[in-house]
């Protein structure tokens, strides 16, 4: 999936990236790799909670 490559601009980027991946996860029914999870946390600022 490239939404998991995709690196947001921006804090409201990143909410963006994880409500579309959260919304195709729900619909495909499938589940993250461990791998993939890494690279999405990564994504996030440090000492975000939102």
């Amino acid at each position: 999936m490239a939404i998991i490559n995709y690196k947001p601009k921006g804090e409201g980027e990143a909410n963006l990236k994880l409500t579309y991946l959260a919304a195709y996860l729900i619909a495909t029914k499938s589940t993250l790799s461990a791998k993939e999870m890494s690279s999405l946390l990564a994504d996030r600022p440090v000492g975000s909670t939102s």
